[in-house]
C-alpha cells in the first residue's frame, strides 16, 4: 500500500493525484505520482461515460464548479480523501541527482493519503519544522523548484515570482493566482504532474499503446525562444501595472493546444511528446488515456483503437473550443456591464488597467465618439497606458474628433517610445487582414558611426502602404521609426517627427577621440557636442534594501543604450556614461 499526500486548492473537493517524494541512496530522487483509479467505475460506452465525453471537463467558475462526473463520484467515492484506501495508477520515477531520469515504472496498486493539504498551507508548513508533513513538502519544494529550473535551461517557457503570485501555464501563458502563498504549492504541484505527463507519454509511445497526446504549436508571428524567455523574466522587474500588457502578450502568442493520436510536440513545454494523465476526475482526455494504460499494465484489450482516439480527439478539441466561446462571450458581456456601470458613475479615471481596458472595448463596440470623461483620462495615464489599450485605440477605435485626438497623441508619444510601434503590430495580428510589415534596411558609415535607413511597407485587407525613410544609429531603431510613420499612413493622419539629427563626418580626416582621463559623463557631453550630436539621457531605478540601495542607470544615446550598477547614483551614472563611450567610440 502506497503513501502519499494531496495539494490542492483550499475549496477543492475532486482530488485526483497524490504524491510522495523521497531522496535515494545515489542521492537521486524517488518520486511517485498516484492517479485515482477512474477507469474502473467509469468503463467506456456506459451512462457515466457517455455524461462524461458530453462534458469533456469540469468547468470552474468564481463560485463553485460544474463537474464532468456527478459529485457523487467526483468529490467523495473516486476522490484521495486522507484515511481512505484507494486504488490508483501509479507513475513511480527513479531521478539521478542531477534530475536525469533513470527508471520510470507504471503500476496498479493501492494507496492511502496522509494528509489533504492547500496551496496555501506550504509556506506555513516549509516554515515549521515540527509539522509532520515538513519533510516531505521540503524535498518536494526543493525537487519541484529543481525541475523548473531544468526545464527552464532546457528551453521551455517555465517561470515563476513568490512575491506576485505569477505562474506561467503548460502553454508558457502567464497566470497570476488569486492568493501570492498558493504560489510554491502550485510550482511544486505543475512540476510533480508535468513530469509524470511527460513519463507516461514516453511509455505509450516505447509500448506502442494509441493514446491522446497533447500537442502546442506556436503562432507565426511568435518571437524566437530566448525572446519568450527573456519577456517572462522582465516581469519580475516590470512595475505591477504593466504585467496584464505582458499576460496578454504572451497568450496572444500561441495556438491553442490540442489533443491528437500523432505526435506534434509540444513548443511551451518545449518537449517533443507530452500528454495529459493526471486528471481523469476533471478531464475526458485523462480518462480515456487512463483506460488504455490500465488495461496495458493488466495485459487486458485496449478499449480503444488509434482511429478511436483520434476521433475521441477531434470531439474533446472541438467540445472544449466551444466551451472557451461561451465563456469568453459570458466574460465579455459581463465586463461590458460592470464597464458601462462604472462610466455611468463616472469613475473612469479612478478604474484599474484592466477595467480601462474593458471600459476601451466597450467604448470601442457602441461605434460612437468616446465621452469626454474617456478622453481626459486617457491622456492622463498616457505615460503609464498598457499596450493593449493603445492598440486597441488605433487599431479599432471608430472614426469621432476625440477618437480621432487621441491616436494622434499616441502616435506623438510613439515618436520618443518607437519600440511600442513593433508591439501595436503584433497586436494587429489577430485581426483579419493584416500581417506585419516588411522593411528594407541599408547600411552607411558617417566618421565612424554606422547609420542605418529603414523603409517598411504593410498591406492591410490587400492595400499597400509604404513609410517614408528614417535613419537611426541602429538597424531595430530605423525599423522602429519606419514602423510608427506606417500607423500614421494607414490611419491617414499626420506622420509626428520622427527624424534624428545624425552629423555629417567632419571635413578633416582626423578620427574624433575622447580624453578618458576625463569625467565620463563630461567627456561624453563633449564629444556629442563636437560631433553635433543630441545629448545623452540619463535614467534611474532603485533596487535592493533601503539601508544598502543598489542603483540601476541608463544611459540613452538615440536607439543606443548603457546600463550599470553602482552603490551610489553619481558612480552609477559616470559607469553608464563610460560605457556608452566605448560604444560609440571602440578604439578608445
Amino acid at each position: 500500500m502506497l503513501r502519499g499526500i494531496t495539494i490542492d486548492d483550499a475549496t477543492t473537493r475532486d482530488m485526483d493525484d497524490a504524491i510522495w517524494v523521497e531522496i535515494t541512496e545515489n542521492r537521486g530522487w524517488h518520486v511517485v505520482v498516484m492517479i485515482a483509479d477512474v477507469a474502473k467505475t467509469v468503463p467506456p460506452y456506459s451512462e457515466l461515460d457517455r455524461l462524461a465525453m458530453s462534458r469533456v471537463e469540469t468547468r470552474y467558475y468564481a463560485k463553485g464548479n460544474s463537474p464532468m462526473l456527478p459529485r457523487r463520484l467526483a468529490d467523495e467515492k473516486l476522490s484521495l480523501w486522507p484515511g481512505e484506501s484507494k486504488y490508483v495508477l501509479a507513475v513511480d520515477i527513479i531521478l539521478g541527482e542531477d534530475l536525469s531520469i533513470l527508471e520510470t515504472r507504471l503500476s496498479w496498486t493501492g494507496m492511502t493519503s496522509e494528509a489533504r493539504l492547500a496551496f496555501s498551507d506550504i509556506p506555513r508548513i516549509l516554515s515549521d519544522q515540527e509539522h509532520p508533513q515538513h519533510t516531505l513538502i521540503k524535498l518536494a519544494s526543493q525537487l519541484a523548484k529543481g525541475l523548473l529550473t531544468q526545464r527552464r535551461n532546457c528551453g521551455a517557457l517555465a517561470f515563476y515570482d513568490l512575491n506576485r503570485g505569477l505562474v506561467t501555464s503548460e502553454e508558457g501563458s502567464l497566470r497570476q493566482l488569486r492568493h501570492r502563498d498558493d504560489t510554491i504549492g502550485y510550482v511544486i504541484i505543475q512540476e510533480l504532474m508535468i513530469l509524470a505527463n511527460m513519463t507516461v507519454a514516453e511509455y505509450a509511445v516505447i509500448n506502442d499503446i494509441p493514446i491522446l497526446f497533447r500537442n502546442h504549436t506556436a503562432r507565426n508571428a511568435t518571437p524566437e525562444r530566448v525572446d519568450l524567455l527573456k519577456l517572462l523574466e522582465s516581469t519580475a522587474v516590470v512595475p505591477e501595472i504593466n504585467i496584464a500588457a505582458i499576460r496578454h502578450t504572451t497568450y496572444m502568442m500561441f495556438n491553442r493546444a490540442e489533443y491528437s493520436s500523432a505526435i506534434l510536440g509540444h513548443f511551451g513545454l518545449n518537449l517533443g511528446m507530452y500528454t495529459h494523465f493526471t486528471s481523469p476526475i476533471r478531464r475526458y482526455a485523462d480518462l480515456v488515456n487512463h483506460r488504455q494504460i490500465r488495461a496495458h499494465i493488466r495485459n487486458e484489450p485496449l478499449p480503444y483503437s488509434k482511429e478511436e482516439i483520434q476521433a475521441i480527439a477531434s470531439h474533446v478539441n472541438l467540445a472544449r473550443l466551444e466551451n472557451d466561446r461561451s465563456k469568453s462571450e459570458y466574460m465579455k458581456e459581463k465586463a461590458y456591464r460592470k464597464a458601462e456601470s462604472t462610466i455611468q458613475r463616472n469613475r473612469i479615471e479612478d478604474a484599474s488597467d484592466s477595467d480601462f481596458e474593458r471600459i476601451t472595448k466597450f467604448l470601442i463596440r457602441k461605434g460612437e465618439d468616446c465621452p469626454e470623461a474617456y478622453y481626459d483620462a486617457f491622456r492622463k495615464r498616457l505615460g503609464n497606458l498598457p499596450i493593449i489599450c493603445a492598440g486597441l485605440v488605433l487599431l479599432q477605435a471608430p472614426d469621432g474628433e476625440r477618437w480621432t485626438e487621441l491616436k494622434r497623441t499616441l502616435l506623438e508619444e510613439m515618436a520618443t517610445v518607437p519600440h511600442k510601434a513593433t508591439s501595436i503590430f503584433d497586436i494587429a495580428q489577430h485581426i483579419a487582414g493584416w500581417q506585419m510589415p516588411v522593411f528594407e534596411v541599408d547600411e552607411t558609415t558617417r566618421g565612424n558611426l554606422p547609420v542605418f535607413t529603414a523603409r517598411s511597407t504593410i498591406r492591410v485587407d490587400n492595400e499597400k502602404y509604404q513609410s517614408a525613410a528614417y535613419e537611426d544609429l541602429t538597424k531595430k531603431g530605423a525599423v522602429q521609426r519606419t514602423y510608427v510613420d506606417l500607423l500614421a499612413v494607414i490611419l491617414g493622419l499626420p506622420a509626428p517627427d520622427l527624424k534624428i539629427k545624425i552629423a555629417d563626418p567632419p571635413a578633416s580626416k582626423e578620427k574624433m577621440t575622447i580624453n578618458t582621463s576625463k569625467d565620463p559623463i563630461f567627456a561624453l557631453q563633449e564629444y556629442c557636442q563636437a560631433k553635433k550630436l543630441p545629448l545623452p539621457a540619463y535614467s534611474f531605478k532603485t533596487d535592493g534594501p533601503t539601508n544598502k540601495p543598489i542603483f540601476t542607470c541608463t544611459c540613452t544615446f538615440g536607439s543606443l543604450t548603457s546600463t550599470e550598477k553602482a552603490g551610489n547614483k553619481k558612480r552609477a551614472k559616470r559607469l553608464a556614461a563610460r560605457a556608452m563611450i566605448y560604444t560609440l567610440v571602440p578604439e578608445n
